[in-house]
């Protein structure tokens, strides 16, 4: 019977005997090899992907879009600055 309340416990439910793999260990597997492959690809090729990186970065900063995160930054520091005056005003 299958138990829904221990999240720790081995997923597979196949028996004694029978090598099992669960789905946090295939998930875990996969997820470092693309890890290694990426990295390895990233030492490879360094020189493109730091060109890459800065003509990307050259296009970012020339469209002004750190101008819009300044904003966006702004609005959000305004708006928590009243939401806890105005809890701090009515919880007196």
């Amino acid at each position: 019977m299958r138990r829904t309340e221990n999240i720790f416990e081995q997923e597979s439910y196949r028996g004694t005997g029978v090598r099992t793999m669960s789905g946090v260990t295939l998930t875990w597997i996969i997820c470092s090899t693309i890890s290694v492959l990426a990295a390895i690809g990233i030492i490879a090729n360094f020189g493109a992907v730091t060109a890459r990186i800065a003509i990307f970065m050259a296009n970012l900063l020339s469209s002004g879009f750190l101008i819009l995160v300044a904003i966006l930054a702004v609005v959000c520091f305004v708006v928590r600055i009243r939401w806890k005056l105005h809890r701090s005003f009515w919880r007196w």
